[in-house]
């Protein structure tokens, strides 16, 4: 292997590793509005529940992601606006069952006996 080879190959390795040390910041809070016209966005306090739960109580599809991982989190919109298989609860949906957000949220919040139940508790106008 030539020495202008092995150079580009170093320089692809240590970017390479630069990139995976490289922790995704938590945000302290994430809008959820992307079904805002049937109620307002729902502002979450991110950091606070990430201090407290495994990141995949809530990312689900991301068994090994942890606050310092470099994974990309695919955002729940993604797959829950707009799902492709009847299975996948939507975003869309307004009742308590169908709404993976009401579902996840709302039985952590009776279960935990804290946080908002109520619409107007999270969907502030």
């Amino acid at each position: 292997m030539t020495t202008k080879r092995r150079f580009v190959l170093s320089l692809v390795a240590a970017s390479v590793l630069a990139g995976l040390a490289v922790a995704v910041q938590i945000p302290e809070t994430v809008t959820i509005d992307k079904a805002q016209k049937k109620q307002a966005p729902v502002v979450l306090t991110h950091k606070a529940h990430a201090e407290k739960y495994a990141c995949s109580t809530c990312h689900h599809n991301h068994e090994n992601l942890k606050a310092d991982s470099s994974i990309q989190v695919v955002p729940c919109f993604k797959c829950h606006l707009d799902p492709e298989k009847p299975e996948t609860l939507s975003m869309r949906e307004m009742s308590l069952g169908k709404n993976p957000f009401h579902k996840l949220c709302i039985d952590c919040h009776k279960k935990e006996a804290k946080g908002p139940v109520k619409c107007a508790e999270c969907h502030k106008k």
